[in-house]
């Protein structure tokens, strides 16, 4: 048995076709269940009238994190340790075959979760968006390259078997995993809940896999204030989980993630402040010759690597210089994450 599980904050523009998309899988659900989260437009009855439960959250301060512990807390009990929950966003539409290949693949790995992978809408042709559309397609092959392995479960579409979440919430009572010991599927002590919960998972033994058929359609950010705002929680986010969990077996491949990025950051700079002293001191810049013949092969990885969005992401990637810009944007989160870090600044949710 599948129930599938939609956290909704004023959803009223996507809930009833998300609803219907789930309904028309090729292995649908069992049972499609709406938790709407102090929603003040049409969610709830729209939900409703597509053909899913719905339930409403009590006294929630924890956003998606809480909505989704308190439904979780109410279906736990209903299900079997063999069934499975899907959790999936409220503006997201998984694949077609979305559940009929997860479930396959839950069956061949026993306690995997199954998360799914970023697909970009068919409409949008900002530079904005093709550029994060070529962050996630090149997420995407090195999931490939990885044999399917994934590093985060995503909070757009996640198959859960019932036996893990129960783990999990024993594991929090006892104090296996690190944090509050309360017993809840997500930490609400975190502003990235679904990080979190792969760092909780990967401690207890459970692999994370991600098919290349589970794609999920969903939005990225339209503009480059809303795009900074997710990343420094996305940034921040990491940067509190592992130190919660500490340098161990599981998160020293994030750790030397994050300590690869400020290393490439720095990298970068020294470069420029090394061209910019050249130029200053000697009016001129001629790079070497094994610089100017290695460039074809960088640009030719960049275009490979994005070929899953087409023509438009190939001549951004092939462009160099938007890619290169967004760049530096991402050093500027991660500095700026750092930074709060450091001074014990919060990144708000």
């Amino acid at each position: 048995m599948i129930v599938a599980l939609i956290p909704a904050h004023n959803e009223a523009e996507w809930i009833e076709p998300v609803v219907k998309n789930l309904a028309s899988q090729t292995r649908p659900p069992e049972r499609i269940v709406v938790m709407s989260d102090n929603s003040t437009d049409d969610t709830v009855a729209l939900a409703g009238a597509a053909g899913a439960e719905v339930w409403e959250s009590a006294g929630n301060a924890h956003k998606k994190g809480g909505a989704l512990n308190q439904a979780l807390d109410r279906i736990l009990g209903e299900l079997d340790d063999s069934d499975y929950v899907f959790v999936q966003d409220a503006d997201t539409m998984p694949a077609s075959r979305w559940l009929e290949v997860a479930s396959a693949w839950a069956a061949r790995h026993p306690g995997a979760v199954i998360s799914g992978r970023y697909a970009s809408p068919p409409t949008g042709t900002s530079l904005l968006r093709i550029i994060q559309e070529n962050e996630f397609a090149r997420d995407g092959r090195a999931i490939n390259r990885r044999g399917n392995k994934t590093r985060i479960v995503v909070g757009t579409s996640a198959l859960f078997p019932v036996a893990t979440l129960r783990a999990i919430i024993s594991a929090r009572l006892s104090g296996a995993l690190p944090g509050p010991s309360v017993g809840e599927v997500y930490s609400t002590a975190s502003i990235t809940e679904d990080y979190e919960l792969t760092l909780a998972l990967k401690t207890l033994g459970f692999a994370t896999l991600s098919p290349p058929e589970c794609d999920a359609v969903t939005d990225v950010m339209h503009t480059v204030p809303a795009l900074w705002r997710q990343r420094l929680r996305w940034q921040r986010g990491a940067f509190t989980d592992l130190r919660t969990y500490g340098l161990n077996r599981v998160t020293a491949w994030y750790y030397a993630a994050q300590a690869m990025w400020g290393f490439g950051m720095l990298t970068v700079v020294l470069i420029i402040v090394q061209i910019a002293l050249v130029v200053a001191l000697t009016g001129h810049f001629s790079p070497a010759p094994v610089w100017i013949g290695t460039l074809p092969l960088f640009m030719a990885h960049r275009i490979l690597s994005v070929q899953r969005t087409g023509a438009k992401g190939m001549l951004v990637a092939a462009a160099l210089i938007p890619e290169t810009i967004y760049d530096f944007f991402r050093y500027g989160v991660y500095l700026t994450c750092a930074w709060r870090a450091i001074t014990g600044r919060q990144t708000q949710w």
